[in-house]
């Protein structure tokens, strides 16, 4: 047995041997194969939660004090490294015990200012929820990542990148309360680096639930409401129905002689999308809306109309004006119809995508617009310093129609006069002064909806703008038609495109460089979106005061409305009387071009009595 063991070790020994002989200038790596050894050996710690990197980190940085080229060569990562030494240099002091060092790190409490805080609390101390830093709605953020990179200022979480002395901050989604400080625990306490104080709503005071009376909502825009209201939203008295005041506002106005006009109450008498109201004595308003609960409602638009007519495919219908020259001033006859296309019975470049659409059932991504394509663009110009504010829309030859946004906005510093104001008509460059086709036009009234709703979300964002001086028609200066219910129920349906025109950047950015603005007038045409899909995109309430367009993430083609696009038109055109309607206001949107968020848009048909009204009291 003995031997035998004897006799196999030898056996090894001399085949041991051999090999060692045949294989003598392979024993020692030559330079280049054991540097590359090394590396590949060094590469093991790829990877920032791999364990060999995760004990180098720990051995060196958290058993020891390290410095910056220590943790850089272990996490083998420039950006890595500028995060965790973020982190690392205000935990650092806090080192015993170690489990409160590493406790710090990782982020879900707060050391010193909180520079070191990774959480996800996205809710200031007082409740409201925070801001998404990648958003300019409803603040503008000076703060964001772009110009904090290291920050980790991701979604909307509340973070410290400007080392407040109270701790991780955001901005809100309350429109007047640009920031406030979070409530986030201190790490190793028991408190948190501000106290929670709830803010005190209005529904806080009302009696509970169950002591309320509960109030049904008013159908049908108030049609028959019979109530005895009689004060407006503004806190102005009516007039009563049957007063000389009243008598000389309403005159040739049509009223339904259903709706039976009581003392000074509120009523619809001529179905105004918008609800009851009523006359008033104001210097500047003939009439105000009142305010009563009402029920959601929304055109059903194509289950009102008739196979033929969706589309537009009817051969029958005709255009009506509805406005009166006296106060509209001239231009609704001729409307929607472009002196170098549609007179010349030429396309443009990409209608044929919105004919198609209807057929088979801002702008970032856009093309250059043809000249003389959209020649209802207005660019609202502010006089000092010079610089495009928003788009418009030319409806006659004396009213532009934009998006109240662009006037007044408290929480972006707008709050524009006629004084700081003036718009730029027939424009298409951008850049130069375009003598022979662009007008400037002077402003001498703006007309914001009393009911858009600034701190919330911007419902019914419309605005007004009386020219001071008519404008002259021409080849690149023609109003836009403004639509009927009939034109809308047959052409504003999920899947049919409309066109977006502007000068807004064509990428979003944080920037105000001009780099990202174009040249000449973009385009861009969008499909319209179901109004589920668009409830469900947002956060944000959404009321049938708007529409959204865009493409899903789904879609090979892309487009939106961008900043600098506001208050531009959304256009349809209508493939029988071949003249284009606006339907939409270009309003809000998250981001520019995101996948899974959309544009939304003003719903123009929807305010279009309140405009007949503002009208006929300032046209004269």
């Amino acid at each position: 047995m003995g031997q035998s063991r004897t006799k196999m070790l030898r056996t090894l020994l001399l085949t041991s041997l051999l090999h060692i002989s045949m294989g003598y200038d392979k024993v020692f790596l030559e330079q280049k194969q054991a540097l590359s050894m090394l590396k590949r050996t060094r590469r093991a710690n790829k990877g920032l939660l791999e364990e060999v990197r995760k004990g180098n980190l720990e051995r060196e940085c958290l058993e020891e004090i390290c410095s910056y080229e220590e943790a850089r060569e272990a996490l083998e990562s420039d950006v890595q490294t500028d995060l965790f030494w973020s982190q690392y240099t205000v935990c650092n002091h806090q080192r015993k015990p170690i489990s409160l060092l590493k406790e710090c790190l990782k982020g879900d409490c707060v050391q010193d200012q909180g520079q070191n805080y990774r959480g996800t609390i996205s809710v200031t101390k007082s409740g409201i929820e925070c801001q998404y830093w990648s958003s300019k709605f409803p603040h503008r953020p000076e703060f964001n990542v772009t110009t904090y990179p290291n920050a980790n200022l991701i979604e909307n979480y509340c973070r410290n990148p400007n080392n407040h002395s109270l701790g991780p901050w955001c901005y809100t989604r309350n429109p007047v309360v640009r920031k406030e400080e979070c409530a986030i625990p201190v790490c190793g306490k028991n408190w948190t680096t501000v106290p929670v104080t709830p803010r005190l709503h209005l529904q806080d005071t009302a009696p509970p639930p169950q002591q309320q009376q509960q109030q049904p909502c008013v159908p049908d825009k108030g049609l028959l409401y019979t109530g005895t209201l009689s004060v407006t939203l503004s806190g102005a008295q009516c007039l009563p129905w049957n007063s000389e005041a009243a008598r000389q506002l309403s005159h040739r106005t049509h009223f339904l002689p259903s709706v039976n006009l009581v003392q000074n109450y509120c009523r619809n008498p001529d179905d105004d999308d918008e609800g009851v109201w009523c006359y008033i004595d104001h210097p500047n308003m003939t009439h105000d809306y009142c305010d009563l609960n009402y029920c959601e409602s929304f055109l059903n638009y194509a289950d009102d109309v008739v196979e033929d007519q969706i589309g537009g495919r009817t051969t029958t219908v005709e255009h009506r004006t509805h406005f009166d020259p006296k106060t509209f001033g001239e231009g609704e006859s001729e409307c929607g119809i472009r002196p170098l296309f549609e007179k010349k019975k030429i396309a443009d470049n990409t209608e044929h995508q919105l004919l198609e659409s209807y057929l088979s059932g801002r702008i970032v991504k856009g093309s250059d617009a043809d000249l003389g394509s959209a020649p209802w663009q207005v660019m609202l110009f502010r006089k000092s310093p010079q610089e495009l504010l928003c788009g418009a829309s030319l409806i006659s030859n004396r009213w532009v129609l934009t998006a109240a946004h662009c006037i007044f906005y408290p929480p972006w510093d707008k709050n524009f006069t006629t004084d700081d104001l003036l718009v730029r008509i027939g424009k298409h460059n951008r850049k130069i002064y375009e003598k022979t086709m662009e007008k400037i036009v002077l402003l001498d009234k703006i007309i914001i909806h009393p009911k858009y709703n600034w701190k919330e979300n911007l419902d019914r964002d419309i605005a007004l703008l009386r020219l001071k001086k008519p404008v002259a028609f021409s080849d690149y200066i023609k109003p836009v038609c403004l639509p009927t219910k009939e034109i809308v129920q047959s052409l504003l349906l999920s899947g049919y495109k409309g066109r977006v025109t502007g000068w807004g950047n064509l990428f979003e950015t944080w920037s105000s460089r001009s780099s990202a603005l174009p040249n000449v007038l973009q385009q861009v045409n969008l499909p319209i979106v179901d109004r589920e899909t668009c409830k469900a995109s947002t956060s944000i309430k959404v009321t049938d005061n708007m529409f959204c367009a865009g493409y899903s993430p789904e879609d090979t083609m892309r487009g939106d409305a961008c900043e600098g696009d506001s208050g531009g038109p959304f256009v349809m055109k209508h493939p029988t009387l071949e003249r284009w309607f606006q339907v939409g206001i270009v309003s809000w949107g998250e981001g520019c071009d995101r996948d899974g968020k959309y544009g939304f848009y003003t719903h123009v048909f929807r305010l279009r009595k309140w405009m007949q009204k503002c009208i006929e009291k300032h046209g004269l």
